[in-house]
């Protein structure tokens, strides 16, 4: 009896048919696409968190501007002048699509789409966005005031026309 069940055993087929292992397969496939679609939003979360943390930076360095430049905050939005503003620009992530500025800078020299713009009638207030990643209808931004808010991107683009310079609430 023990002599039959090991010719049994020697006599089976191993391993898997085609039809098992496209199975496999596809579930490992399916279960891989899942986890990186949940992974890409945790990485978009963690992108705007850094877009706004960077912009947050601003607020003291903007009171630093202002007190050290006669009360005044020319040249604020100027990354050649301003090392906090270069330093925020060249540290946000490098896929924005649409680039702003007040001045001449090229979109090679701003590649982060930080949107800075300072009231060029008085030089006493500043605002600065960016757009987000996990909602690229959105923006965020911060001003002179201290103020740090989501907005659109459009109002973003269109901040420069707003008076007072300042974010713009939310229509």
């Amino acid at each position: 009896m023990i002599s039959n069940f090991k010719f049994r055993i020697s006599n089976s087929r191993g391993g898997f048919t085609l039809i098992e292992l496209i199975i496999v397969i596809a579930i490992t496939a399916v279960l891989a696409g899942i986890i990186l679609f949940t992974v890409q939003q945790y990485l978009n979360k963690g992108k705007d968190a850094n877009i706004a943390g960077n912009l947050a930076v601003l607020i003291p360095a903007g009171e630093a501007w202002y007190n050290g430049n006669g009360n005044s905050y020319e040249d604020f939005c100027d990354p050649g002048r301003n090392s906090a503003l270069k330093n925020t620009v060249y540290q946000m992530p490098q896929n924005i699509d649409s680039p702003c500025w007040t001045s001449d800078l090229s979109a090679t020299k701003n590649p982060a789409g930080v949107c800075c713009y300072v009231d060029s009638n008085f030089y006493d207030a500043w605002v600065a966005c960016a757009q987000k990643f996990s909602d690229d209808t959105k923006a965020f931004c911060v001003d002179s005031r201290g103020v740090r808010k989501e907005i659109t991107k459009e109002q973003c683009r269109d901040i420069e026309s707003e008076d007072p310079l300042q974010c713009p609430e939310l229509p």
